[in-house]
């Protein structure tokens, strides 16, 4: 069998999805020294995956939420070091601006939990974000809240780079797909078991399919695949150092500096449809997204109101009723877990969920939670909308 080790033994874990998530479980279930298999369909960091895109924010701020503050904070040292490990910078720290544009009550809330943590951090009027960052327009500006230290990660080269790690240590990577029997334990494409110690899940859009039972439509970890796309335009001015990442969620939308060549990035805050995680994805966003993005990007940046676009993508989005995560073991068997719902924020936190998986499905560690916001049964609002989106879009 394919996840069989050289000796012929059965791995201590199998992770089924070579995505961010479980290429980072699968490297530090390794470094707890256990021998593990990650399995993908096709390989870590596809364009075609959730974690695939170039880019994915990376900020402290999450409401009144103080764990995923923790999380960030933790994630954010294990990104740098596996930087360094690989030679190439993952985490660029551009400063990341949440451009009040609304009430900003969230971004009060943010406020408070960044002091109270000694996270850097600074209030600034319109008028002084306009003279610090030329681009940005004051128009109807409240304030920004502005985190220096934060920044964006390059995605798809940060699974590369994880499951890179994860090979080099001497874990196993295959490509495949495996279905669970009843208990979540996995199956071959013949419907044999493969043999494992116990399995983590992290099966990104496909998680649904795969446990309609458990995350599937109107069950309360419901977690729903749909179609954000973002857009990469040529705007001068709007380079790294030229302005920071953006979040403006009173507008609907948010943007990264351009990097690489790849032109300042768009992402508005809108549903383009749901998706089939097994038909063939598209390669470019729908006109409707393009517009959307231009059109509300282009009150806090006029100059992407008539900049050239660069290049497209559509993106998964895998969403849950409260916006916070499954990570939970499956009801029927204490070996088994299933991790996802990352809904557009849990990339970064990526190595924070990888320990928190992998000591519990080694037994290392329990996993415990201040409440039941990432239970599959019995599931809990938690602590406000990690995302920073507006409430009217939780539905």
């Amino acid at each position: 069998m394919l996840t069989r080790g050289a000796n012929g033994a059965a791995p201590d874990l199998l992770v089924v999805g070579g995505g961010v998530w479980g290429s980072w479980t699968a490297l530090l279930a390794r470094k707890l020294g256990a021998t593990v298999t990650l399995m993908e369909a096709s390989e870590p960091g596809h364009r075609d995956s959730t974690s695939g895109d170039h880019s994915r924010i990376f900020r402290h701020s999450h409401g009144e939420d103080e764990l995923l503050l923790g999380w960030a904070r933790k994630s954010l040292a294990a990104w740098k070091a596996l930087g360094a490990l690989s030679g190439e910078e993952l985490f660029v720290e551009s400063g990341v601006a949440w451009c009040v544009s609304d009430l900003g009550l969230w971004e009060a809330e943010s406020e408070k939990r960044l002091r109270a943590a000694g996270v850097p951090h600074e209030r600034i009027s319109a008028d002084e974000a306009a003279k610090r960052w030329p681009a940005m327009s004051p128009a109807a500006l409240a304030s920004v809240l502005y985190e220096p230290t934060a920044g964006f990660l390059r995605a798809a080269n940060g699974v590369r780079a994880a499951a890179r790690a994860f090979t080099q240590a001497g874990g196993t990577l295959v490509q495949g797909r495996a279905l669970p029997a009843k208990d979540g334990s996995a199956l071959d494409a013949n419907g044999a078991p493969i043999p494992a110690g116990a399995v983590v899940w992290a099966a990104g859009s496909s998680l649904p399919r795969l446990f309609p039972d458990l995350v599937g439509a109107d069950t309360p970890a419901e977690i729903t695949p749909v179609r954000r796309d973002v857009a990469y335009f040529n705007a001068k001015g709007m380079g790294v150092g030229e302005i920071p990442t953006w979040i403006d969620a009173g507008i609907g939308v948010w943007g990264i500096p351009n990097e690489s060549g790849h032109g300042a990035k768009v992402g508005p805050d809108f549903d383009a449809g749901s998706f089939n995680p097994d038909a063939k994805w598209p390669s470019e966003a729908a006109e409707e997204s393009l517009q959307v993005a231009r059109q509300r990007a282009g009150i806090r940046f006029p100059a992407l109101l008539d900049a050239p676009l660069n290049e497209s993508r559509a993106c998964q989005h895998e969403r849950t009723l409260t916006w916070h995560y499954v990570l939970d073991h499956h009801p029927e068997n204490s070996r088994v877990w299933i991790a996802g719902g990352g809904s557009g924020h849990g990339y970064k936190q990526a190595p924070a969920v990888g320990e928190l998986l992998a000591r519990a499905a080694l037994e290392r560690a329990p996993l415990e939670m201040p409440d039941r916001r990432f239970k599959i049964m019995g599931r809990e609002q938690g602590p406000g909308n990690p995302a920073g989106e507006p409430s009217e879009e939780i539905a």
